[in-house]
């Protein structure tokens, strides 16, 4: 059985210090470029606020290389529009734009509010039916966070499912993913702080202890993303050390 990729990033770009600190091959290049020789992958939160033009996204693809791959999360006026009423063509021009990624499109985020929970079921399914309706050649994978625990039983997962989704895997208090969810073939991991404020740091035995979660579904064949949102914290350190236990064979 071959074995799943991974990809390994923060939610936005976070760097230590400014350019001067960076090696000096990375001190007249771009942020990202410095960025994408630590991690090959990055979640884009900048356009849950607001839309990047669609040239910004294509300029994005220059300033990385290889395998590398990009998240960008749904924007806000879609996932937080009012009893999810929104207009379909602000979600035909995300994607329009979006796709100007290319063959750098790693998972669309779809992130609903906790005031979307289970009674929800239909506009959520109807979003999902429409993003892979406009969802190019299956470009994205989609992946989506609840904040609600009503989602977490079978009903959604079968949803998901139907919908060529997968369930993303969160710590944020009073609605974290329940422990014994196992994804079918992508397993999409948010770290959202220790105490859920995008702040702190994992300790050491919280990062081995997924560090061999994820050995062991990648083994199986399954595909894993990992992004770090303690950005006011240690979301660097906490990814570099992630990628180091899962590089380690002391795991295995």
């Amino acid at each position: 059985m071959p074995t799943g990729v991974l990809k390994i990033g923060t939610s936005g770009i976070v760097l230590p210090g400014n350019k001067s600190t960076f090696p000096e091959e990375f001190r007249n290049a771009s942020r990202l470029n410095y960025y994408s020789s630590l991690f090959n992958s990055l979640e884009i939160n900048s356009s849950f606020y607001k839309l990047p033009l669609a040239s910004t996204f294509a300029k994005w693809t220059d300033d990385v290389c290889g395998d590398f791959k990009f998240t960008v999360k749904l924007w806000r006026g879609i996932t937080h529009a009012k009893n999810l009423q929104y207009a379909e063509s602000d979600a035909i021009n995300f994607m329009q734009a979006a796709g100007k990624l290319g063959s750098k499109a790693g998972c669309l985020l779809i992130q609903f509010p906790a005031s979307i929970n289970f009674n929800f079921a239909t506009q959520v399914e109807s979003l999902l039916t429409l993003l892979n309706r406009i969802n190019n050649n299956s470009q994205w994978r989609m992946v989506v966070e609840f904040r609600h625990t009503s989602w977490y039983q079978n009903n959604t997962y079968k949803m998901l499912n139907d919908c060529n989704s997968s369930l993303v895997i969160h710590d944020m208090p009073n609605s974290r993913t329940p422990v014994d969810y196992e994804p079918d073939k992508l397993a999409y991991f948010r770290f959202h702080g220790p105490t859920g404020r995008y702040s702190g740091s994992y300790d050491d035995d919280f990062l081995s202890r997924y560090a061999r979660q994820i050995k062991d579904w990648k083994k199986q064949g399954k595909d894993i993303y990992v992004y770090f949102n303690n950005t006011i914290g240690d979301a660097l350190k906490n990814a570099q050390l992630l990628q180091r236990f899962i590089e380690s064979k002391i795991l295995e």
